[in-house]
């Protein structure tokens, strides 16, 4: 597997990274349904251990997962390997327990105390801000700050993570009749307050194309010296033909699909290009998880692509061919192909045609 310096960590990381949501199983935060059906803990662990024996150094959980069962489970692979060659990296910020806000500064050290006690290691590689709500008024921001920088000066974490909107040009804060022109304000804000080291971004094939001109997240992320971890590039399996209109599963009211079904119409679009991309670049699972993965990174070389799996049999296969590059002739036909797709995924994103991209 490749390895190569990402920025804000510092150091060596695998090109892909294992993505450990779902393998935290079922879960609930505050009436909110947060989790994966149909998880098997040992296999779960075997899929760990096999991403690390293909080579991944980077495994990424948070305390939400599962409410501690996916840290746990990398604890458990902790116990099993030398801790100083891989990054772990968890979050905080969606957990209240009992607390009056999941930033208080008392509940993020009780998180972080027990986040490190799921892992058993002593410190984290990289840990996340993993929300955004930092009360009314923002009055638990600086507070959030402090409580982090203090965990890094400690020794405690090496660096500090953000997500970043799904949608986002830096253009946009400076046009105010534009629909996403708040958000991408309230993200600088928030970037030039906590000066992240890493940003983890939601891209993928069914992700907005932007237009010339506009700097995105990846280039944006570059001029400020910041790494990037890349989730959900395969679209929750969706990429990978898993869905398909007509045999739509029922979920149950601790998986986050529960209260998200999809639109027919777009799974019969999805399943569509789907099938296209499967002749260029083969029907099998691990073909089209090639397609979407090297898209994911073509834009974001340095990036740490996380790759979701529940066993070790999913994660072989996303990544027995997820090194093999593609031609910007293939970024051509997949930009084209997924066109139809994300015409229908903005159609149906109130107030947003009139960002409508090619």
């Amino acid at each position: 597997m490749d390895h190569h310096d990402m920025p804000g960590l510092g150091r060596k990381v695998s090109r892909f990274g294992a993505g450990c949501w779902t393998i935290g199983g079922p879960a609930v935060n505050n009436g909110t349904p947060i989790g994966w059906d149909g998880v098997d803990e040992d296999a779960a662990y075997a899929g760990l251990v096999r991403a690390h024996e293909l080579g991944v150094t980077v495994f990424d959980t948070a305390d939400v997962y599962g409410l501690g069962r996916s840290e746990r489970l990398i604890g458990r692979l902790l116990r099993e390997t030398t801790r100083n060659n891989l990054v772990i990296s968890s979050k905080v910020g969606y957990f209240a327990g009992t607390a009056r806000h999941p930033y208080l500064p008392s509940q993020i050290h009780r998180q972080f105390a027990t986040t490190l006690d799921n892992l058993g290691t002593g410190y984290l590689d990289l840990y996340h801000l993993h929300s955004s709500d930092f009360g009314d008024r923002d009055t638990y921001l600086q507070p959030t700050i402090d409580s982090v920088v203090q965990l890094r000066d400690r020794g405690l974490i090496h660096a500090i993570g953000m997500r970043t909107p799904h949608r986002f040009a830096l253009e946009w804060a400076d046009r105010p009749s534009h629909p996403h022109a708040a958000e991408t304000r309230r993200f600088l804000h928030l970037l030039r307050s906590v000066r992240p080291d890493v940003l983890t971004v939601r891209h993928n094939l069914m992700s907005p194309r932007y237009s010339p001109g506009e700097t995105d997240i990846f280039a944006f992320a570059r001029a400020e010296g910041i790494g990037v971890m890349i989730k959900q590039v395969l679209g929750q399996g969706l990429l990978l033909g898993t869905r398909q209109t007509g045999s739509e599963r029922t979920f149950s009211a601790s998986d986050h699909r529960s209260g998200k079904p999809v639109d027919a119409d777009l799974l019969r679009l999805l399943g569509n290009a789907v099938n296209q991309i499967g002749r260029r670049f083969g029907a099998a699972r691990q073909d089209l998880a090639r397609a979407a993965v090297q898209y994911a990174l073509h834009d974001a070389p340095k990036a740490v692509a996380l790759i979701g799996f529940r066993d070790a049999s999913q994660i072989s296969t996303t990544l027995a061919r997820a090194n093999e590059p593609i031609t910007d002739g293939d970024m051509d036909f997949l930009h084209a192909v997924m066109s139809p797709v994300r015409e229908k995924m903005t159609d149906s994103q109130p107030g947003t045609n009139a960002h409508r991209k090619n």
